[in-house]
C-alpha cells in the first residue's frame, strides 16, 4: 500500500460528506469526533474539519496538517477498506502531534477501522 495520501483518498464532495454526516456512526473522545459510513470502495477516503470557532487559520490549518500526517503513517493498519470518514476538531486545549495522534488512533480502533493489537504498537 502506498505511503502518501493520494487523490483518491480525498472526501471531497459535498454530498458524500454529508452522507457521512447524515448516515454514518459516531465515535468521539476530548475534542475530537469521528464519523464513518461505509462506501462501495476498496479504499477509505477522509476528510479533516475544525469546526468554525476553531481558533485562527492558521491553528486550522496546523491541525489539519498533523491529521492527514498522522492518517498517512497509519493508514496500512487500517483492517478494512471502504469506508468514508469524517473527523471533526474542537477547540480546547491545545495538542501536539503526538497527542494528536494518538487521539486518532484511539478513535480508529474505537470504530473498528485498525485492530487493537496494531495500536499497542
Amino acid at each position: 500500500m502506498r505511503k502518501n495520501h493520494t487523490k483518491r483518498e480525498r472526501l471531497k464532495r459535498k454530498s458524500d460528506i454529508n452522507r457521512v454526516f447524515h448516515e454514518g456512526k459516531a465515535v468521539s473522545c476530548t475534542g475530537v469526533r469521528l464519523r464513518f459510513v461505509p462506501n462501495n470502495l476498496q479504499y477509505n477516503r477522509v476528510v479533516f474539519i475544525p469546526v468554525k470557532k476553531f481558533g485562527n487559520a492558521v491553528e486550522r490549518n496546523l491541525v489539519k496538517r498533523h491529521a492527514r500526517e498522522a492518517y498517512r503513517q497509519e493508514k496500512d493498519r487500517f483492517t478494512c477498506g471502504g469506508k468514508d470518514i469524517a473527523v471533526l476538531f474542537y477547540p480546547g486545549k491545545k495538542y501536539d502531534f503526538w497527542e494528536r495522534r494518538e487521539q486518532l488512533l484511539y478513535l480508529f480502533t474505537k470504530a473498528g477501522i485498525i485492530s487493537k493489537k496494531s495500536f499497542a504498537d
